[in-house]
């Protein structure tokens, strides 16, 4: 009797043992959960201070572009996002800049990615920059984005500039058989599930005549 007494105190005392266990990770994680909200709170509340830096030089940027442009902003509780999509027919071309917090969110982390299909020359493709949350650097921060701005405008150039893109985008006319960017066409035609670009009016007003379309 007094082994069974004995064997059953030894099994009850380790279920207890893990019960006691259980609670005390509830807990911890609890207490972290509690940690990690205050944290964000405190991320958050970067953010809105850090807005007098990055919302002025994107403005500039978005200024300086106009319609080549068109910016796309995304605001989590965790994140904030700027897609800039750019409008041009040489080549798919996007930045993202972004503002995270690190995966314990004692930090601040900016990303800037910029993407451009396909790609034909060397530049600069990713940087990041991290900074303690309570230790923020706005002048750091402004001079970073200033740069990663003027990375991506030099990128933007060289892509306009390169001969690549633009004989990649190239279009001619079915009449007059002159070649020009799908931006200067001075008409277009939607005919038969395929579009036409032309020189001049004159050039489609032949075409329609050729093919015997009409209005």
């Amino acid at each position: 009797m007094s082994t069974g007494t004995s064997l059953s105190q030894r099994l009850q005392a380790e279920f207890a043992a893990r019960e006691q266990r259980v609670k005390a990770q509830e807990q911890t994680r609890a207490e972290e959960s509690k940690r990690r909200e205050e944290r964000l709170e405190k991320f958050t509340k970067v953010c809105d201070e850090m807005k007098s830096v990055w919302s002025p030089r994107i403005d500039e940027f978005v200024r300086q572009f106009g319609d080549q442009i068109k910016v796309v902003p995304s605001i989590t509780p965790s994140q904030r996002e700027a897609k800039v999509v750019f409008l041009t027919d040489l080549a798919s071309m996007t930045l993202t800049l972004s503002v995270a917090p690190n995966a314990d969110v004692t930090s601040m982390v900016l990303g800037c990615e910029l993407l451009i299909i396909p790609m034909v020359f060397e530049y600069e493709r990713f940087s990041r920059l991290e900074m303690p949350l309570d230790k923020i650097d706005k002048e750091a921060v402004g001079k970073w984005i200033d740069d990663r701005l003027v990375a991506c405008a030099k990128a933007f150039l060289s892509v306009k500039d390169n001969n690549f893109y633009i004989q990649r985008a190239m279009v001619e006319d079915p009449v007059s058989k002159v070649k020009f960017l799908r931006t200067d066409a001075a008409a277009t035609l939607e005919h038969m599930g395929h579009t036409y670009y032309f020189a001049s009016e004159e050039t489609l007003k032949q075409y329609k005549q050729q093919q015997q379309i009409t209005d």
